[in-house]
């Protein structure tokens, strides 16, 4: 990755990350477009996509839990996108630093899990979505 695209990154992503703070209230507004889930209004079973925009609305107002309990994948992608951010800072000073795993041994799994996630959590009151 070149220089002047690792600068623009470092010097983006907060003011991008300030500017959706400062709208979040307009943005978590525009769930009221969003339409209902088909799969679980046809089947009563939570999709893998079932509470993700609630999990984002939690996110904004900095309810970390309620997002995790809501939808784990929006927290969890937040904590990529976060790390990978460092990891580019430090690549930006000269810090070849890795915060993410890269090898399959650690991807498997945790794909694995959440496909495990996604189907148990319709079977365990506890992990799914608050409604």
């Amino acid at each position: 990755m070149s220089k002047r695209l690792r600068i623009f990154i470092a010097a983006g992503a907060p003011v991008l990350a300030a500017v959706i703070l400062l709208l979040r209230n307009y943005i978590i507004g525009l769930k009221r477009f969003f339409p209902e889930c088909s799969f679980h209004r046809l089947t009563g079973y939570w999709c893998s996509g079932c509470g993700n925009t609630r999990s984002v609305e939690a996110l904004l107002h900095g309810h970390i839990f309620t997002a995790i309990r809501n939808n784990a994948t929006m927290p969890f992608l937040s904590l990529l996108l976060i790390l990978l951010y460092f990891e580019n800072l430090g690549a930006l000073f000269g810090r070849d630093i890795k915060l993410l795993p890269r090898k399959w041994l650690f991807w498997g799994p945790v794909i694995g899990i959440f496909i495990v996630y996604f189907i148990v959590r319709n079977f365990i009151p506890v992990l799914a979505p608050i409604s």
